[in-house]
């Protein structure tokens, strides 16, 4: 745009005297004053005529024309300069109208851009999110679909197996097993056992420590004092005789169809000087026959496993299994002192049952997805378990997985070390363990002092890998340990047990 100095001149013309006359007879008697001003008050012009106001000539009155022709060139100058910048601002207006269309068209592209970009992203968050939720579902679905194919490939392979005669050696054939029976007393229904009541007691449904002189300490399931297990009661034994006699109590599971042959394994503790008996029958037509397990005497704290293989003699028909339990305990009353007990430190106890429909020695040694490792006297098996579950439920899913299972106790740093670089090679446990892993770790007996609870006797934590701040029982309710923290090779920290995490199932097997 041109710039152009505005210059506005003002004309003043003063008549004054006797100047009324038309033949310009002034002699002097007029007086005129011209003003010229720019538009910026920086010059200024006067014609002033002076004199003897009688004397005033003609001569007057044609300077005041001169001057007024100047004015009028002047005048048809700022006209013309009026008008080129008239048509100057009318062009400017037209540019800038022409920019404000440019700008609103580019402010409302801008808002839709925004708008876009904005839908964009909530989009790309979405499809995060989609994303994300989708490979969870596609390792929950792997995973369901690795267990279907094992026990369909487990399942193939019992069908079509050849029928054993009695003849056959007592382990029988090689074929896979099946699991067709697994109790841990954890239901009140306890797995559909039945009392005899054609005996003398009745087993008892326990849980915790009984006392240190006799039962277990605690569970074989989850190793805590929210376990369960059947037990026979010898205190509550005791409180019904007077006199030395035995006695015995019997437990009845649920009919088990004609098989080839069943594996029976269960897990049972014998702890206490007084104990008698302990013996498992094939109730086969309503008859025991011999036991097909008996062990006489206690042992120590520990749980042991007991094994029965049944061939096809037992099982061309349906069966129970009956777990009979003995004892000896009573009471005598005497006058001075009151009542004094005998042999009452006598407790048997049974908890996680499995019946497999094959031979024993076809019973899996270890899972075959399971990661092996070797020290210089043990071998142990990992099994990484990627669904969340809460820890009571990993621990069942661990003891369900094989007879010898358990959650994983992380008993050194090369232990640590081991699962770690586990998790980190395999992309769905690295994208799983940002949840942390169930271990076997719990303070649930006494608050601050962790225990391994994998043999069902809690025994004391030595090696340990606690995150700073670790553990801090939050909300006084947290018992269980966990492979917490992935930025720092997951390190330990305690949580609810009540929470869902993936969980890592182990089995030592000790060389010879």
């Amino acid at each position: 745009m041109k710039n152009n100095i505005l210059v506005l001149f003002i004309i003043h013309l003063v008549s004054t005297g006797d100047c009324a006359t038309s033949n310009c007879a002034f002699s002097g008697s007029c007086l005129y004053n011209i003003n010229v001003h720019h538009c910026d008050g920086s010059a200024k012009r006067s014609l002033i005529s002076t004199g003897n106001r009688r004397s005033c000539p003609c001569s007057d009155v044609i300077s005041v024309r001169n001057e007024f022709q100047n004015v009028s060139t002047w005048v048809k100058t700022i006209n013309s300069t009026f008008q080129a910048v008239q048509v100057d601002l009318t062009g400017v207006k037209a540019e800038l109208n022409e920019k404000s269309v440019e700008l609103t068209a580019t402010r409302e592209r801008n808002i839709k851009d925004n708008a876009t970009i904005s839908k964009y992203v909530l989009d790309m968050q979405s499809t995060e999110n989609a994303i994300t939720t989708e490979r969870q579902n596609w390792f929950k679905e792997r995973e369901r679909l690795r267990n279907e194919l094992h026990k369909v490939s487990r399942e193939s392979q019992i069908c079509g197996q050849v029928s054993v005669s009695s003849a056959t050696s007592q382990q029988g054939s090689s074929t896979s097993a099946s699991t067709v029976f697994f109790c841990d007393f954890e239901t009140s229904n306890q797995c559909g056992f039945l009392q005899d009541h054609s005996d003398d007691l009745d087993w008892s449904y326990g849980h915790g420590t009984q006392s240190s002189r006799t039962g277990p300490k605690q569970d074989h399931t989850y190793g805590n004092p929210h376990g369960h297990y059947m037990f026979l009661d010898a205190y509550n034994h005791a409180t019904r005789h007077s006199h030395a006699t035995t006695s015995t109590t019997r437990i009845i599971s649920p009919e088990l169809p004609s098989s080839h042959g069943y594996c029976i394994l269960f897990w049972y503790n014998l702890h206490g000087d007084d104990v008698k008996e302990l013996n498992v029958y094939a109730k086969i037509h309503g008859g025991l026959g011999y036991p097909v397990f008996s062990h006489k005497g206690g042992l120590d704290q520990e749980w042991h496993l007991g094994k029965i293989y049944l061939d096809s003699e037992y099982t061309v028909s349906s069966l129970n299994l009956v777990f009979e339990a003995k004892t000896d305990s009573y009471k005598l009353y005497h006058y001075s002192s009151g009542y004094t007990y005998h042999n009452r430190n006598g407790d048997i106890a049974i908890d996680d049952i499995y019946v497999f429909n094959s031979t024993c020695k076809s019973i899996p040694k270890y899972p075959s997805n399971s990661h092996t490792r070797v020290t210089a006297n043990t071998t142990s098996y990992y099994t990484f378990h990627t669904t969340p579950s809460t820890w009571y439920e990993a621990q069942v899913t661990c003891r369900q997985e094989n007879p010898y299972s358990h959650l994983v106790s992380v008993r050194s740093k090369e232990e640590q070390d081991f699962i770690v670089k586990i998790i980190k090679q395999t992309e769905d446990l690295t994208a799983a363990a940002s949840n942390g892993f169930y271990t076997s770790g719990t303070d649930d007996r006494s608050e601050g002092i962790f225990e391994w609870t994998d043999t069902g006797t809690p025994y004391p934590i030595t090696y340990s890998n606690w995150q700073s701040g670790q553990p801090n029982n939050v909300g006084s309710n947290q018992d269980c340990l966990l492979l917490q923290y992935p930025d720092n090779d997951w390190t330990w920290g305690d949580v609810n047990c009540s929470e869902k995490h993936p969980f890592i199932c182990e089995i030592n097997k000790t060389l010879p």
